[in-house]
């Protein structure tokens, strides 16, 4: 039943991109804010060039409660991930129900806003936990291209 669902959270990670690190900050509050709530978060590394120890610093200098692991899985292929971070919100069937950024903080690599006003990930989590379907489920994530990916252009025209 719906009451039993354990909803996961995938989160590609990329230990030396900024926005990364940037958003430790928000992933930690997002960990609390769900912490008793039946939803399990995972931060996945997906580049091939990403040590243990990488994972392990990271993990001690921003402190996030979450396991963390290199993508042994290959879960970025099958999901479809580009960048680091992007976020996966799955249901028990391991269907996607939203995909992309945490926040909108920034609209381009380096560039952020001063204020942070959707907070997407959360938003979609709150959705799923009500019961209802998620009203934004996919957002453009914004951060370091996952290696070895042929990318789309970042960003759409008529954005600057």
């Amino acid at each position: 039943t719906m009451e039993d669902t354990i909803w996961k959270v995938l989160i590609f990670l990329a230990p030396l991109c900024p926005i990364c690190q940037n958003m430790t900050f928000d992933l930690r509050q997002i960990e609390v804010d769900f912490a008793d709530a039946p939803v399990e978060f995972v931060g996945v590394f997906p580049n091939e060039s990403t040590t243990q120890e990488q994972i392990d610093a990271f993990q001690a200098t921003y402190g996030l409660s979450m396991s963390l692991c290199l993508d042994t899985l290959s879960l970025a292929d099958s999901l479809g991930a580009m960048w680091t971070p992007e976020a996966f919100v799955l249901d028990g069937q391991n269907s996607v129900v939203y995909q992309g950024r945490i926040n909108d903080r920034y609209f381009a690599p380096g560039k952020r806003k001063p204020k942070t006003r959707k907070r997407d990930l959360d938003a979609a989590l709150r959705d799923c936990l009500a019961g209802r379907g998620v009203a934004m489920p996919k957002t453009d994530a914004v951060g370091c291209p996952i290696e070895g990916r042929a990318l789309p252009k970042q960003g759409r025209s008529g954005s600057h």
